[in-house]
């Protein structure tokens, strides 16, 4: 009896596997075996010949791709950070029940359930310098200097605008994983330190903050993840420009595939995309002391 039981549980799995290897295992696979390869769709006489790590060596030494891992860097980092923030005052905020909290909580979620794409055009037409509400909100109480210049247009202030869209689309996201974590916290360690007279910043440094690291974890991670290969945003918004302010290694790697039809270098540039978010998670588990105990 017992084959048949591994045997029946294996037909559970198996529809779950073939998913997995078809959508998820082969594409990497396939991307990899490219990168080992120079593949120009604009020159089919070349052919597909085997480079080995010469695309990779080709784009540590290129200094424009240090300057989209740098401008990818920002991103993820200040996108990440204040959505964390953010989230974490909006879950605490929203801890506490209260009259329609659950109508407010459904409303702060609508961002989160817009389409980048969609979120993309929303805030171009916010930023728009002719009828955008925000150039009109800063002309309206004395910035209009600032008004003038179309914030999208302006390599100083350009990326800053594409973190603004990204954070207004997914703190609700981190509110959410926050506020189901603060949900499940027992409460006997928060009697015990009101007994013991400790103060709110107390209770909150001593005791939330520890027993929330797992949620902030899953937070921190999904959204670097998810920022590291952030596209749609950027090309509604601004295109990468202007020039390349807001060009980050992903968009790189598009444009170097669909632009440049460079098949074999974007592959490669992609999978140190791919490898950063590997580094970056590394680097949060080490931080936030998580260990497979926890």
């Amino acid at each position: 009896m017992q084959p048949k039981i591994k045997l029946n549980n294996l037909g559970y799995v198996l529809p779950t596997l073939i998913f997995i290897i078809s959508i998820f295992l082969i594409p990497i696979v396939y991307t990899v075996v490219i990168s080992f390869f120079n593949w120009n769709l604009l020159r089919p006489d070349l052919g597909v010949r085997f480079v080995g790590l010469q695309n990779y060596i080709r784009a540590f030494r290129d200094s424009f791709t240090w300057e989209t891992m740098g401008r990818t860097f920002y991103f993820v980092i200040v996108s990440v950070l204040l959505e964390l923030i953010f989230g974490f005052i909006i879950a605490l905020s929203l801890n506490t029940e209260f009259k329609g909290w659950k109508v407010v909580q459904s409303i702060i979620l609508i961002p989160f359930m817009i389409a980048p794409v969609v979120v993309g055009f929303v805030w171009k037409f916010i930023l728009n310098p002719d009828y955008g509400p925000l150039p009109q909100l800063l002309m309206n109480i004395g910035f209009g200097s600032i008004a003038e210049n179309p914030l999208l247009a302006n390599p100083n202030s350009a990326m800053f605008m594409v973190i603004l869209a990204d954070v207004w689309e997914y703190t609700p996201f981190v509110t959410l994983v926050l506020l189901a974590g603060l949900k499940a916290l027992p409460q006997e360690p928060y009697e015990a330190a009101y007994v013991d007279g400790a103060s709110a910043i107390q209770r909150f440094f001593y005791i939330t903050l520890p027993l929330l690291r797992p949620s902030i974890m899953v937070a921190i991670v999904i959204r670097t993840l998810t920022s590291l290969r952030v596209f749609d945003t950027i090309f509604i918004m601004t295109g990468g420009g202007p020039g390349s302010a807001t060009e980050t290694l992903s968009f790189y790697g598009y444009r170097t595939a669909f632009q440049s039809y460079q098949m074999g270098y974007s592959s490669a540039i992609n999978l140190i995309s791919f490898f950063l978010a590997i580094v970056f998670t590394l680097v949060y588990m080490k931080i936030l002391g998580w260990d497979n105990n926890e």
